[in-house]
């Protein structure tokens, strides 16, 4: 029902109640002028729903205004398993087979000369190939140059800025002083990349036989490929749990076995182990190591995985290659 048709009804019903006699004469009434009879109506209306004699009907807000639609959502039930935190672990087991990575990728770090067992003045010519990762360039890693006595002490070393290389590939060769107190000495040139939080991201280093006096006799290199392979864990992946598991291959395994450290920025060690060099020969030298290593975390942390070639002579370190991932408790 209308609200005009509702007020019409009310007004006529208005009339019986108050008892109007249809057949005692009375006189003519006083018309209303028509554009009144609104305002009467529902003044009309009015008094009786305020008397309770009536009460209106309520009134369809979509007849009103119309109301914009709604596609119910569907309601999912969740199963237990949904319910269910997610959390990410890392699965222990039986690590995958290793094989030689093809192609075999540079090495980070290359001494080009001299090469192993050259034998050198001062000054001699030092020529280095870098292909360091991208990341490690974006951050503009140091480059430190070092050369160890057969005492194990420094006897000279050179820094030079990351800022004062060009990015991508390069090729650093300058020349390299030293002084030595005899006729000659046996030493260990080493030239590594220090990231912004002074850890070692990659090092390369070559025996060489110092002379005060003499003729040089500069060695050949092998390659340039890289002569120890981190294979797992993938850089700039996340890791969680409290175990870390560490693959690769080496051409260096001093005493058939690796050393592997975490550390994070502040420079904390989270965590190290020893990992066994395989036998099997992968062909050009290569072979397989795996390890789990341990760490503990309080909270989400980068970390840098080193794993580093030792001999204990010199400086105590032929070769360190690393990755850095993030790892949670």
């Amino acid at each position: 029902m209308s609200i005009r048709r509702f007020l019409i009804l009310l007004v006529c019903l208005s009339f019986i109640i108050a008892g109007c006699d249809v057949l005692t004469w009375k006189p003519a009434p006083t018309y209303i002028p028509e554009e009144h009879i609104p305002t009467l109506i529902e003044m009309t209306a009015q008094a009786l729903v305020d008397q309770g004699l009536v009460t209106p009907p309520t009134p369809d807000p979509a007849a009103i205004t119309p109301s914009p639609t709604f596609t119910e959502t569907p309601t999912i039930t969740p199963t237990p398993e949904d319910t269910a935190t997610p959390k990410l672990d890392v699965i222990m087991g039986t690590p995958e087979p290793l094989t030689l990575p093809d192609p075999l990728p540079q090495a980070e770090i290359h001494i080009i000369n001299p090469g192993r067992l050259s034998r050198v003045i001062s000054p001699f010519k030092l020529h280095v190939y870098l292909a360091l990762p991208k990341s490690e360039q974006d951050e503009n890693s140091t480059i430190m140059i070092s050369l160890y006595g057969d005492n194990g002490q420094i006897l000279e070393r050179e820094v030079i800025s990351g800022e004062d290389e060009e990015s991508g590939n390069a090729h650093l060769v300058t020349d390299f002083n030293f002084d030595i107190p005899g006729e000659a000495e046996t030493a260990r040139l080493e030239v590594s990349a220090v990231d912004p939080y002074n850890r070692i991201s990659s090092l390369d280093s070559t025996d060489v036989i110092l002379l005060s006096d003499g003729t040089p006799e500069i060695k050949s290199i092998m390659d340039l490929y890289a002569s120890l392979i981190i294979q797992q864990p993938i850089p700039s992946t996340l890791i969680q749990g409290d175990v870390l598991i560490v693959q690769g291959v080496t051409r260096f395994a001093p005493n058939d076995e690796l050393l592997v450290e975490l550390i994070d920025r502040n420079g904390n060690q989270i965590g190290s182990a020893l990992v066994s060099v395989a036998e099997d020969d992968l062909g050009n030298g290569f072979r397989p190591f795996s390890g789990e290593i341990p760490y503990q975390v309080s909270s989400s942390s980068w970390i840098r995985v080193q794993v580093i070639a030792r001999d204990g002579k010199f400086s105590g370190i032929q070769h360190l290659v690393s990755v850095e991932v993030l790892v949670s408790p």
